[in-house]
């Protein structure tokens, strides 16, 4: 359980560092495509950086996804090294995913969308909106990955072992 959790923590902090480092260089529409839409109209016309920061801020999305899908191929190998079975696998990853889940509801959308201000930064024309007081403008999209994190997690659990078992044929 521990290496879940730490690896989980390892996850949260890359994102974390990814999302402060790529936003203030991304296109606006991908930063503003994860705020409250009133947020979204305010913004449109916010000056894109130039290319190669934006290149940049993809490059370290890029390198963030690896970064994630490495951490769940490590829970997997290392859960199948260990015996693990569908279940444990399972668990293991929705252990993995709702820590995650759990640090993007509190620490990057309360938190760092709604408290600190960060985005009211970057986006400066946005700074009276509404949206930045609306602590429920995810709330949708968190209940829809909450309640399809655990299918998500059976069919990668299922796809280890599966990958486990050609590998022993």
């Amino acid at each position: 359980m521990l290496t879940t959790i730490v690896t989980a923590l390892i996850l949260c902090a890359a994102e974390f560092l990814t999302i402060l480092l790529a936003s203030p260089m991304a296109k606006p529409g991908l930063v503003l495509r994860f705020l409250p839409e009133d947020i979204r109209e305010a913004a449109r016309d916010h000056p894109a950086p130039p290319k190669w920061k934006q290149m940049t801020a993809h490059l370290l999305l890029g390198l963030f996804l690896l970064s994630f899908l490495g951490g769940i191929a490590f829970l997997g190998l290392d859960g199948l090294r260990h015996g693990y079975g569908f279940w444990r696998l399972t668990g293991r990853f929705i252990v993995t995913l709702y820590l995650i889940k759990l640090f993007d509801i509190v620490v990057q959308d309360q938190w760092l969308v709604m408290t600190s201000g960060f985005f009211r930064r970057i986006f400066p024309e946005t700074r009276d909106c509404a949206g930045w007081h609306d602590r429920s403008f995810n709330n949708k999209n968190q209940l829809i990955r909450i309640v399809v994190y655990p299918f998500l997690c059976m069919l990668t659990a299922a796809l280890f072992l599966w990958i486990k078992g050609g590998a022993a044929g």
